[in-house]
């Protein structure tokens, strides 16, 4: 049994809402005990000196996708539609190694500010390969965290899941679009099942889930299939969910009704749902996910990113729905950090009007950003510091300007601090970072292999960037042409009526 004793911190109790000075006893990866300063036995166990540091839950990131993170940077006035209509060459020409290392800059990045485990729905073009997978569970695994990994899957291309795109385009586009295939929808099928088949190969803290991405972009017996693999081994499903106008739109001219709806009465909402994103839902959809025991990842930064509309959080939590804090991806989040998560969903809960009762508390917003991302992942006992928790711990330097003065640390962590504030980093009981330096990797070591395989991945693409490139304007007008449906809610602030005189 290894056994450390971490003294000198405060620790903080989300529950409770308070952060006091106690001693730490990790035993098997696990908190064993918290006790009142100088109560905890050394004897026989390892000694940290945790002065001058607030310890939390470790964040965890509750939706992302770790082939993005070669494209960080890339986006400029990005619309979701425009980063779909790109999304071909960005996680296309991939090899293992080039997924790997792809995954395993963005677990570095998520670990150097606080994370220490997260939601991945991972992307192979056009389908998933078990050596792929596997690559990103070595990344990840190299790096210290634990993740659930999602093969990101459809059988219908953007231009022929929304209705009319295609028939937007000119004709010389609309004859290259007619070209694309994401391949026979059963060999996805049949590559998913392999996945799961090599599950039992998965590294430690690594599991799987299953993510049809899009509802409309699934054909239904193709959505059917990937419900029923994931009902057959237990894993959670994971889609993209009303993330922008246009989906909301386009669900109700394909079914005359929301895609919670939709979805709903094909029985695929249930405890082991997550909706991702969930901005354009109205109340009677966020009544059937809670009682369906389903949870939603809220992802501020890409949402504001990409003009998508801000989440309306509040009601759900009132619905008892768990919710989770996310990133995205770094080509619509590019700095994959869960603070400015934190701070961003703290700050769009204000956008709201009402009494600021409806607000996020300080010590609520850190709680989903631990406690409601545990769940969603599963990680049992996860996102807490209490008893039997798991020893996922995050460290910040009460040093730092950022907790200069120190009047609240827990309302600074969310106001205040950034990912250079975070000093020490702990999954499992081990540090994965320690005194701001990466125990695992050293991401120096990388910037000549990475350097390389974005310029082997620029020629390679040329052609597919290109071609996207002819055709985001196209799909940028015809989601702007689609704002004249009328749609029950509105999630994005409205211009009209600016003139006072």
């Amino acid at each position: 049994m290894t056994r450390l004793v971490i003294t000198g911190a405060l620790v903080a109790d989300l529950a409770g809402g308070t952060a006091e000075p106690r001693d730490l006893v990790v035993e098997d990866g696990r908190i064993a005990a918290i006790l009142p300063p100088g109560n905890a036995a050394r004897e026989g166990a390892r000694h940290h000196d945790a002065r001058d540091r607030l310890i939390l839950p470790g964040l965890v990131n509750s939706h992302t996708h770790g082939h993005a993170n070669l494209v960080k940077g890339v986006a400029d006035r990005w619309t979701l539609e425009a980063s779909l209509t790109n999304g071909p060459w960005m996680g296309g020409a991939r090899d293992p190694e080039t997924i790997y290392l792809s995954t395993l800059v963005g677990a570095l990045d998520m670990v150097s500010k606080g994370c220490t485990a997260c939601f991945d729905l991972v992307y192979e073009f056009p389908r998933p390969t078990v050596d792929g997978f596997m690559a990103v569970a070595r990344a990840y695994a190299d790096a210290g965290m634990r993740a659930v990994l999602a093969p990101m899957v459809a059988d219908r291309t953007l231009f022929a899941a929304i209705p009319g795109l295609a028939d937007s385009l000119p004709d010389d586009l609309r004859a290259e679009v007619g070209r694309f295939s994401l391949g026979p929808g059963e060999a996805t099928v049949e590559s998913l099942e392999a996945i799961a088949a090599a599950r039992a190969d998965l590294p430690p803290g690594i599991t799987l889930a299953m993510a049809p991405t899009i509802p409309h972009h699934c054909s239904e017996p193709f959505l059917m299939r990937m419900a029923a693999i994931a009902e057959q081994h237990g894993l959670p499903l994971h889609m993209h969910i009303a993330e922008s106008r246009l989906q909301a739109v386009t669900a109700r001219k394909l079914w005359g009704q929301s895609p919670v709806a939709w979805l709903a009465g094909r029985g695929l909402l249930s405890p082991r749902f997550i909706a991702a994103h969930a901005v354009w839902l109205g109340l009677d959809d966020l009544d059937l996910l809670a009682e369906a025991g389903a949870s939603v990842a809220h992802v501020p930064a890409s949402n504001f990113r990409l003009g998508a509309g801000i989440a309306h959080v509040r009601p759900m939590l009132e619905r008892g729905i768990r919710v989770g804090l996310a990133t995205d991806g770094a080509n619509s989040s590019d700095a994959l950090s869960m603070l400015q998560a934190i701070r961003l969903a703290s700050l769009a809960s204000h956008a709201f009007e009402g009494p600021r009762e409806g607000w996020l508390s300080a010590t609520e917003t850190l709680r989903l950003a631990t406690e409601g991302g545990a769940g969603i992942l599963g990680l049992s006992g996860g996102g807490r510091t209490a008893v039997g928790a798991l020893a996922d711990l995050t460290f910040y330097d009460l040093g730092h300007i950022d907790f200069m003065p120190l009047n609240d640390p827990l309302n600074q962590v969310v106001t205040a601090a950034g990912p250079d504030a975070v000093s020490d980093v702990m999954v499992g009981g081990c540090f994965v970072m320690a005194d701001r330096r990466l125990t695992r990797i050293d991401p120096a070591t990388l910037r000549e292999r990475v350097a390389e395989a974005v310029a082997r991945l620029s020629a390679a693409l040329a052609g597919p960037r290109a071609l996207a490139a002819r055709l985001e304007p196209h799909v940028v007008a015809f989601a702007e042409r689609e704002r004249a449906f009328p749609l029950p809610i509105s999630r994005l602030v409205p211009v009209e009526g600016e003139r006072t005189s």
